[in-house]
């Protein structure tokens, strides 16, 4: 669109034209490496940088800017010498105004917002005028009109009124123009309805001092009146005309403005245009880069906290074990008094009764051991499933810090895509996941499952038949199984070839039997709980990992990515800084 609008390029000199070429490529690259980056306001730079650079190949762009009823419509006109564009007291400019050279007046929708109108004058054969809605409309979309069309021009010249000069909302005016590093040209009109010289001289000064506090250098300041000079052209009133002011002006647009310092500012516009895009994508992908700093640190604590729910279980499962301990030292102390006891030549009578020996044996030794066995391993488990249960809270609490602290000032659920949304719905998901698993959790479940397989597993191991009975059920019947080879048939054929050196000796082989069936299975009960938490373990970890994997290839990849382009706009930056120096040279 804009290089219909602007079509007309000037002719440069060799060294002129080599400058141009550089720029265009710089700026080529700038724009494919903001595509790239998608940055949150990518589209509307991109078009900026799109239309600064088709810039370079137009005529000069002056555009005139300002508050409504300041005058710019009237400053123009003046300028061309007819009334060209309509003016009044009420807001008379809705749109663009873009006035161009042609051979007859006439005028063109190019957009919806864009009006070209052509005149036959000598000033507009090498310069484009613009004119635009004022910046305190009531309408907010001609106050953006405005805004938007300030990176093309070449030169901005700003229009104040006399009767209100600098206000606020024209300070916030110019601090954006001033921001795409655009020359700016002060035109401080009506000022013939301030009659006396100092009052003049007064505002001015005002206008000056201000305008060099806001853009760090003092600028041309011109005082006129663009009613007074367009009345002094229509009747040829020399008087009026020197009287208007306007005369400066024109001089300054025709001769201090020449052909090589309108070159010099043709390159530099769309070169400080780039210049303001690359620093402000350099110094976005930088912010993000530190976002990215802080998602490192969400995973790096998580996995801390996974390996830390690891080393604390490990650490705080062997004192729970003791339990355990006691009571199977506590058959072993009860087993050999009664292998002392039974086994004697006094009890030879009471040793052919094996079942009274085995009903003995489970009453005095084994006693309610499965009983103690159960609970004691139930309140293992039971752990085990609590501490399962604060790993998943305390990762939940602290992903929701996490998004607090980090997302308090945006519009969470906010369905787009790009940067800000793919990271924040990605961690969202590791909250949700830890929040379903929270809500979610059945310690009784878990406890039971646990259970089971802790009991199917030593089973399983110590190669036991026992169908459907609990653990303590287990541990009971593989302890009383010692005094099997101990009754019966096997102790009187033990006495009919020398009993009294055999009672002794089977007496220390019960003991011994009893001694490695208590370590065995005190081993097989430390290998299958241990077995089991470590499981445990995996499997929080595992899921966690599972869950967490989307952002955590989400952060790597976006890092790569933000280093590459934050790289290549420093890069570009450079370039374009040291292709500055030399257009000022011109």
């Amino acid at each position: 669109m804009i290089r219909r609008i602007l079509q007309r390029g000037a002719i440069l000199a060799e060294r002129e034209q080599e400058l141009r070429t550089q720029e265009r490529e710089l700026l080529e690259k700038l724009e494919d490496a903001i595509r790239r980056f998608e940055p949150k306001e990518g589209a509307r730079d991109l078009e900026h940088l799109h239309e600064a650079r088709e810039q370079l190949d137009g005529l000069f762009l002056l555009v005139v800017a300002g508050e409504r009823n300041s005058g710019k419509s009237t400053f123009i006109n003046a300028l061309l010498g007819e009334r060209v564009l309509p003016q009044g007291v009420t807001p008379t400019t809705d749109r663009i105004n873009l006035v161009r050279y042609g051979d007859e007046p006439g005028e063109q929708l190019l957009a919806a917002y864009v009006l070209e109108r052509t005149y036959p004058a000598d000033l507009l054969r090498e310069i484009s005028l613009v004119d635009t809605p004022g910046t305190n409309a009531i309408i907010r979309r001609h106050e953006e009109l405005t805004r938007d069309f300030v990176p093309r021009s070449d030169l901005v010249l700003f229009v104040t009124s006399a009767d209100r000069p600098f206000t606020e909302s024209e300070r916030a005016v110019l601090q954006e123009i001033r921001e795409w590093g655009k020359k700016i040209v002060m035109v401080l009109n009506k000022i013939d309805i301030i009659a006396r010289q100092e009052e003049r001289e007064e505002v001015a000064s005002y206008v000056r001092r201000n305008a060099a506090d806001l853009l760090g250098r003092e600028p041309e300041v011109f005082t006129l009146s663009s009613e007074q000079a367009l009345d002094a052209r229509a009747s040829s009133d020399e008087d009026l005309w020197k009287k208007s002011g306007f005369g400066a002006m024109e001089e300054y647009l025709l001769e201090t403005l020449d052909q090589r310092e309108r070159v010099r500012l043709k390159l530099l516009n769309p070169l400080m245009v780039g210049l303001r895009l690359a620093a402000k994508h350099k110094d976005e992908a930088f912010q993000r880069l530190k976002l990215l700093a802080d998602d490192v640190e969400t995973i790096q604590n998580i996995d801390r906290q996974l390996a830390h729910f690891h080393e604390e279980m490990l650490r705080d499962f062997e004192p729970r074990l003791a339990g355990l301990d006691l009571l199977l030292q506590g058959v072993e102390r009860r087993g050999a008094a009664f292998f002392d006891e039974m086994i004697r030549i006094g009890r030879i009578r009471s040793l052919l009764d094996s079942d009274g020996i085995r009903r003995s044996f489970e009453s005095e030794v084994i006693g309610d051991l499965h009983q103690r066995i159960e609970e004691e391993v139930g309140r293992i488990i039971d752990w085990i499933v609590e501490r399962n249960l604060k790993v998943w809270q305390d990762i939940q609490s602290y992903i929701e810090q996490r998004q607090i602290s980090r997302y308090k000032n945006e519009m969470i659920g906010e369905v787009r895509k790009g940067f800000d949304y793919n990271r924040q719905a990605l961690l969202g998901s590791v909250g949700r996941l830890a929040q379903d698993v929270v809500g979610s959790y059945n310690r009784e479940a878990e406890a039971r499952a646990i259970a089971n397989e802790v009991q199917g597993t030593f089973a399983t191991t110590a190669m036991a038949e026992v169908g459907a009975i609990g653990l303590g059920a287990i541990v009971a019947t593989l302890v009383s199984s010692v005094v099997w080879d101990i009754t019966g048939v096997l102790l009187a054929a033990a006495l009919a070839v020398g009993g009294f050196y055999i009672i002794p000796r089977k007496r220390r082989q019960a003991k011994r039997n009893l001694e490695r069936r208590i370590d065995q299975l005190r081993k097989q009960l430390r290998e299958s709980l241990t077995r089991q938490v470590h499981q445990e373990v995996a499997d929080s970890s595992e899921r966690i990992n599972e869950g967490i994997s989307p952002y955590r290839r989400f952060v790597a990849t976006q890092q790569e990515k933000l280093d590459e382009a934050r790289g290549e706009l420093v890069s570009i930056e450079s370039a374009l800084l040291r292709l500055r120096e030399k257009i000022d040279k011109l």
